[in-house]
């Protein structure tokens, strides 16, 4: 096989599949731990896996690119892995609360108005607003599709923000003596002589 080029798998698919594989047998863990395990703090231990495997991805990148990748190519990695994971782990959920077992994801929902209540109380909110939101809440599923999306929306806007602090961290530029002519920066409207 030297001397043929071999076909390399996108680090984003790659890595991205590997943290949506891991992701998914967390959620079986905690789902088998109960309702308190499956909202519980412990649950919260899967948004490491998707950081975990960006910066491996992230640096994989940088090793194809011989150890030079700009801060745009890391950061579409490791957004990229992030993404994927923390998509599939949504439609996981939704797929996991209401087809593979309704009576858990309706037992799931009295278990999440009763974590919500406990956490207002925990900040300090007043009982009138305390109430208020609850009985707001009350009419909707928070595992319905359109709740579980919203909620992806906001993981995205932290991850983004993850990612970007990963990318700022792993890039590592060409000198500028090393880069191609065709790549070399060439200055603008405003170059200063």
């Amino acid at each position: 096989m030297t001397g043929t080029n071999q076909k390399k798998i996108p680090v984003i698919l790659l890595y991205g599949g590997i943290a949506s594989l891991c992701i998914i047998l967390y959620t079986i863990g905690t789902w088998e731990g109960g309702i308190s395990t499956f909202i519980g703090g412990a649950a919260y231990g899967m948004y490491l896996i998707p950081v975990g495997f960006a910066i491996a991805g992230g640096l994989v990148a940088k090793k194809r690119g011989r150890g030079f990748i700009g801060f745009r190519a890391t950061l579409q990695v490791c957004f990229g892995i992030i993404v994927l994971a923390l998509a599939v782990q949504m439609l996981f959920t939704w797929i996991l609360v209401h087809f593979i077992d309704p009576r858990f994801g309706r037992d799931l929902v009295p278990a999440v108005m009763a974590k919500m209540e406990a956490t207002y109380r925990h900040f300090g909110m007043p009982e009138d607003e305390i109430a208020r939101n609850v009985e707001a809440a009350k009419g909707t599923d928070p595992f319905g599709f359109s709740s579980m999306a919203i909620g992806l929306a906001r993981n995205y806007i932290v991850g983004f923000l993850i990612a970007a602090l990963m990318a700022a961290l792993i890039k590592n530029q060409r000198p500028k003596h090393q880069q191609p002519k065709d790549q070399q920066p060439q200055g603008g409207p405003f170059k200063i002589q």
